[in-house]
This record gives C-alpha cells, sequence and structure tokens, in this order.
C-alpha cells in the first residue's frame, strides 16, 4: 500500500466512523487555526526554495515586507468510545506537493484506569514525542511562530507510520511514563540536514509532501527533492523513551530513535539513510517564569554507490524562557546547531556550525484572535557556500507578525 493509498484510507474510516454513528456526533470536535503574516524576509535563499538559508522565508533580494499565508490548519478528534479516539491534522499550503495534505492521523486506545497505572497503544502515523514546544495541533508552537532548530527538523524529516505503547505510573507526587515504538516509513530520514543542514521554519512536512534539497543556488534544473516517509528495506525502525514528571520541579524526557535503515538500499528517487540520535528535553517553571530546554546528538549515514559513502553527525541544543501576563505572552530563545560531515568525495564538506536568537510576543485578547510578533537572527557557517563564490559566514534576519484566527 502506498503512502497515498494508506492515506486515503484513513480519511474513509474517519468519514465512515462519523456518518454511521450519528449517536456520536457530540463527540465530534474540530477546531481550526488560519495564520496570516505581514514578513521581512532574509537576504537569503531559503533551503525551502533549493538554498542554504536557514530560515523559512528568503528569496536572496533582501525584499521589503510581503504579506503570506503561514498556514490554514484543521484539527479532528473522534471519540468513538470512551477508550477509542481518532485524531488527525489536515493542513493548506499551496506551497505543498498538494496543497491540502494530512499532517498526522492515527487511532489511539487508553483504557480507563482507577488504579496508579494507566496504558495506551495508538496507530497510524504521527509525530514522535520529541518536543515540548510543538503543543498546538498541526506541530503548532505557543511561544514563538518559528520552533528551536530541533523541532523544525522533526517537522520536516520524522514521522511514525507504525504503533506506539505508553504505560503509565501515576504516584502522589510523582509521573513516570515508559514509551516504545515500532515504526516504518521514515527511512529517508536525514536526507535534509545532510543536504542542507538544520533549519529554523514552521512548515511541516505532509504525509504526501517531499522535501527540496539543497542545489538551487548551484542552478540546478530540475529542482531536486526527496521524500521522507519512503522505506527501502524489510527492517523496523523502533524508539523508546522514558519520562519523569512531578509538579514542584517539572518534567525530564529522554528518547532513543533509530529508523534502522540499510545505508547502501536505494532506488531511482532517493536511498536509504540510517538516521539514529538521543534526544533530551527539560521542562520547569522558576517563579513566573516557564524554562523549556533540549539538547539532541545523532548521525545519518548513506552509502548509496560503491565506494561512496557519506556520515553526517549532528547536534544542537536551545533553552527558552517565557512569560505570561494577562493577555500577553513574552518569550526568549537561544539555540545552537552544528553538523559534520564525513565523505568520500572531495570538495567542502556539509559542516556547519551556528546560534540564533529569537524574540517573541503575543497579545490575545480573546481565545479565537492572537497577533504573535517575531523576531529572528540565525549566525552560521558552512563552507559549501564558497560553491558559489560565497563567504561560507553569513547571519540572517527574519521578522514576522502573524494575525492568528482560531475556532
Amino acid at each position: 500500500m502506498t503512502n497515498a493509498q494508506a492515506l486515503r484510507l484513513a480519511l474513509a474510516i474517519l468519514a465512515i466512523a462519523g456518518t454511521r454513528h450519528p449517536a456520536m456526533a457530540q463527540d465530534l470536535s474540530l477546531s481550526g487555526l488560519l495564520d496570516m503574516r505581514l514578513i521581512a524576509p532574509s537576504g537569503q535563499i531559503s533551503h525551502a526554495d533549493g538554498g542554504y538559508g536557514k530560515l523559512r522565508w528568503g528569496d536572496g533580494h533582501g525584499s521589503p515586507v510581503i504579506p503570506a499565508l503561514g498556514q490554514a490548519s484543521l484539527h479532528g478528534s473522534l471519540l468513538l468510545m470512551p477508550e477509542l479516539r481518532v485524531v488527525t491534522d489536515i493542513r493548506y499550503d499551496p506551497s505543498q506537493k498538494t496543497a491540502v495534505d494530512v499532517l498526522d492521523f492515527y487511532v489511539r486506545y487508553r483504557p480507563v484506569s482507577t488504579s496508579r497505572w494507566r496504558w495506551s497503544v495508538k496507530g497510524g502515523a504521527f509525530f514522535p514525542p520529541i518536543s515540548l514546544e510543538n503543543t498546538m495541533p498541526g506541530w503548532g508552537t505557543e511561544w514563538t511562530i518559528t520552533p528551536s532548530a530541533i523541532n523544525a527538523w522533526a517537522g520536516e524529516e520524522l514521522r511514525i507510520f507504525g504503533g506506539e505503547a505508553t504505560l503509565e505510573w501515576r504516584g502522589d507526587v510523582d509521573h513516570i511514563a515508559l514509551t516504545a515504538s515500532v515504526f516504518g516509513l521514515n527511512q529517508a530520514a536525514g536526507t535534509g540536514i545532510a543536504s542542507y543542514g538544520w533549519t529554523l521554519a514552521d512548515r511541516p512536512t505532509g504525509l504526501l509532501d517531499h522535501i527540496r534539497l539543497a542545489g538551487g543556488e548551484h542552478g540546478l534544473s530540475p529542482p531536486q527533492y526527496s521524500d521522507p516517509f519512503r522505506h527501502f528495506d524489510h527492517s523496523a525502525g523502533w524508539y523508546g523513551g522514558v519520562a519523569w514528571e512531578r509538579a514542584d520541579i517539572g518534567r525530564i524526557a529522554l528518547l532513543r530513535y533509530d529508523n534502522q535503515a540499510d545505508p547502501a538500499a536505494h532506488d531511482a528517487m532517493d536511498s536509504g539513510w540510517r538516521t539514529e540520535f538521543w534526544s533530551l528535553g527539560l521542562s520547569s517553571d522558576i517563579g513566573p517564569v516557564t524554562i523549556l530546554s533540549q539538547a539532541m546528538v545523532g548521525s545519518t549515514v548513506a552509502a548509496p554507490l560503491p565506494g561512496y559513502k557519506s556520515t553526517t553527525r549532528f547536534w544542537a541544543w536551545y533553552v527558552l524562557a517565557a512569560l505570561e501576563r494577562d493577555q500577553w505572552r513574552f518569550a526568549l530563545r537561544f539555540d545552537q546547531f552544528g553538523t559534520r560531515e564525513a565523505a568520500s568525495e572531495e570538495g567542502p564538506k556539509g559542516d556547519e556550525t551556528g546560534v540564533s536568537g529569537t524574540v517573541a510576543a503575543t497579545w490575545s485578547p480573546s481565545k479565537h484572535v492572537s497577533l504573535v510578533g517575531e523576531v529572528l537572527a540565525a549566525d552560521y557557517s558552512r563552507p559549501q557556500r564558497v560553491l558559489l563564490g560565497k563567504s561560507p559566514h553569513v547571519t540572517e534576519l527574519q521578522a514576522q507578525l502573524a494575525l492568528r484566527l482560531k475556532f
């Protein structure tokens, strides 16, 4: 079954479930978000357009302020039984391969528990439990417009097509959760980070979408793309994690991911990338200030041709401090990131080191309307830029003003 066929089947199941059980109509909830923006883009060509730019918006000309659609999304949740729920997120974006696409679709079963123990399972296509920032439907963030480099990459290249099981223990003070998953169709994950490195963008990849690879600045035609949701061999990927939470301290979550791809497996379009990483996330409240922090370290490997092998090691971390006062939210985030490539070919490697700073303020006069302002600066060095006759070092600046309408 192809991705497209699986997607159509999933949507059909949701539609049939909603129409064949009219008595459950009150258990079907829909919510949406329309995000319209004014943007002062970066002067670099964005990775979304085949460049090495880190930010979502940029055309290489230092354009003045432009209007744009940030996103239009729909979140649906259907409660079939007290223990069984179907969830999906649909996103409209003209820049996608298909203007309307699905970000996730899964079924979750969680029995009611009266003891300290509780378990749940879910299956379908969903984001791995990595982000502390992206708590809104559609991989959206509450404190900023743009997520950290770690979670921008997770939205672009990671999606779980499989199952996940969680076992929880709820004490009087402590809450502990163990999570494990087995999945497929994510064996090209790592192509993007090896091609253009880390990014700072808020455009997650839909299940039918693809990502554009670096090459636009080299004049490559036609553009080169990769589908991160592919499977090339018979192995299954997995992740496992543990989380500990305590109200007076906060939450700590550790996760290990390995897609188990064969680096030598390939077809005419893509190749398998053996991608594995550790992720550690921390969240806590210090007085009125909320602190979020996360670190990731891993590698991705491809060897599609005899005598050729590329290994890209990557790492990143961020810390975010946020404050909420009445109708206002303020956030300040610092990111640091890097990659280092070891490849058989000659020439500049896909190495980079960089930092970024993000400042954001949100005004919400009602639960249906928010106005978010954000300024993001990224300073980094990538030796591959010398192939374009440019300095390897660059500083990008992007400002956005978003009007978010929720229903």
